[in-house]
């Protein structure tokens, strides 16, 4: 009998080691990978780790970027809020200006779910004194950076940038 359970054992390790490895190999290629922007020229050619870094400065009532053109691919915000209070910040895509957003109804803030904005990535609550990141896939376009707290966009906290 017992040689019976290792004949048996064999296959089932053998299958659970290849399921193993179908998984890993999936959760390696990470949100996004079959997005246009991971399979266009400017974006692949970057490789693994690779991508741009961009600094971001929240204060009242500022945002600021370190550069304000990137190449399309991989980049990461690092979000600094150099301010006294809380923000976010929010990057989205879109063909409107910086301070002509759409605004939800009956509230000073940019309607997050409006059709013309693709939402590309957000830090919440960034308090002040703290920093907070977060990567995305960028296609070539024009995006626009927000704060997104109330009254925060109103009172000038937004910045345009290009991704060729």
């Amino acid at each position: 009998m017992n040689i019976r359970m290792a004949v048996l054992r064999r296959p089932v390790a053998a299958g659970s080691a290849l399921l193993l490895a179908v998984a890993l190999a999936a959760c390696s290629q990470g949100p996004g990978a079959s997005s246009p922007a991971a399979t266009s020229g400017t974006g692949s050619s970057a490789g693994a780790g690779a991508g741009t870094t961009v600094n971001a400065t929240l204060t009242e009532f500022k945002v600021e970027l370190d550069k304000t053109q990137v190449p399309a691919g991989t980049v990461t915000f690092q979000v600094t809020n150099n301010g006294t209070i809380v923000h976010e910040f929010v990057v989205f895509k879109t063909d409107d200006a910086p301070d002509a957003l759409p605004t939800a109804s009956e509230e000073s803030e940019v309607n997050e779910d409006d059709p013309s904005l693709t939402s590309m990535g957000e830090v919440e609550d960034v308090d002040p004194g703290a920093s907070k990141s977060f990567t995305a896939d960028l296609e070539p376009g024009k995006y626009v950076a927000i704060c997104n707290v109330e009254g925060h966009y109103m009172a000038g906290m937004h910045v345009p940038f290009t991704v060729q």
